[in-house]
């Protein structure tokens, strides 16, 4: 009903700073995805996401393992035997895209235009009765955590699976007729991301099963723990705001996984012919295209309410420090636009995190 949504939206508005509510129709569609998002995703993937696009994702997502297994084999601060284990998890990884092999069965949901709450409650009911019927049955590891046009990725570390929508994979994130260089700054990063999850302050306490075991010495432990302060530290002195800061404890995770996912990305984007050639597209190297596709994907406008929302619970960084943060630890990019020591994005060689 209109009178409900109207006071839901003046309730969220102190947390939010919003001026407006978004458009019904939109609000219509986030309700059906999350009621029939398999339903409406099969709709979605029909029109969005190619078997063409799938194919190429794939490839990139191998590409983006093999240079994983270079970093870590490269790495000079962990033992062999730990060496061992991240390369049995990483090449564990599960690996989904798009879409599920298996759809959702919706035969027994009943949804009419009689009534949108009598909807809403069936759609609810039908959820909990899925849920009660795998009651003592084995796990059903073709299942998603995430409807296909969700624009969202994640790392499962019970599964150990990384988990790729159709939503985020489309423009700027990927664009199958868009170059290397694109493609790899932007989803390229991503896949880096979500794969540096299962390795990152939590994930890393999981094996290539899912099993909650510690299969690092204690010596690679503790200068893992080092690395990873280091990078808490520069979180923890970046203000989005006036006198709040951003807590580089809540959001250690995401933090890495940028680091990580963008290092890992940038190294299987030096394996392409285009970086091999170099030649520039648009007047920008390859090089060049590949961090502006990095920070393409963060463009984000946000109130300050918003903004200090997220900052207190969220562990994500705000967009700008998950765009700027990675790349201050990047000679790279440094030596990509000729910055120089006096430019604020370039840190001494001697702050610089890096962990794979």
């Amino acid at each position: 009903p209109k009178a409900y949504g109207d006071e839901a939206f003046r309730f969220s508005q102190v947390l939010s700073g919003a001026k407006q509510q978004q458009p019904r129709w939109k609000r219509m569609l986030r309700s059906t995805d999350g009621a029939l998002g398999e339903a409406f995703g099969q709709l979605y993937v029909d029109k969005a996401f190619s078997p063409a696009a799938k194919t190429r994702a794939k490839e990139m997502i191998e590409n983006l393992r093999k240079a994983y297994a270079e970093r870590i084999m490269a790495t000079d601060w962990m033992s062999a035997a730990t060496k061992k284990e991240a390369l049995v998890k990483l090449n564990a990884f599960t690996v989904k895209i798009g879409y599920p092999d298996k759809w959702k069965d919706y035969s027994k949901l009943n949804i009419n235009r009689q009534s949108y709450l009598q909807d809403v409650l069936a759609a609810r009911t039908w959820a909990a009765e899925d849920n009660l019927s795998k009651f003592g049955k084995p796990i059903d590891r073709t299942e998603w955590g995430m409807t296909p046009p969700t624009v969202n990725a994640y790392y499962n570390s019970s599964m150990n699976e990384i988990v790729f929508p159709a939503g985020i994979l489309q423009p700027p994130f990927y664009d199958p007729k868009a170059d290397d260089a694109v493609n790899y700054g932007g989803i390229g990063a991503v896949i880096g991301h979500e794969m540096t999850h299962g390795f990152d302050d939590q994930g890393r306490q999981y094996d290539s099963k899912g099993n909650l075991r510690d299969w690092w010495t204690k010596e690679d432990g503790d200068k893992f723990n080092a690395k990873a302060a280091m990078v808490g530290k520069q979180y923890d002195a970046f203000m989005p705001l006036d006198s709040v800061h951003v807590n580089g404890k809540l959001t250690m995770g995401e933090n890495l996984a940028d680091l990580g996912g963008l290092t890992i990305a940038y190294n299987a984007f030096q394996k392409t012919p285009q970086y091999k050639e170099g030649k520039s597209i648009d007047g920008f190297t390859p090089d060049q295209r590949f961090f502006l596709a990095w920070g393409q994907i963060w463009r984000t406008n946000i109130r300050p309410e918003a903004a200090r929302q997220q900052v207190l619970t969220d562990p994500h960084s705000p967009a700008q420090f998950r765009t700027n943060g990675p790349l201050m630890n990047m000679p790279e990019f440094y030596k990509a636009f000729g910055c120089k020591p006096t430019d604020k994005m370039e840190r001494p060689a001697a702050e610089q995190a890096r962990i794979w």
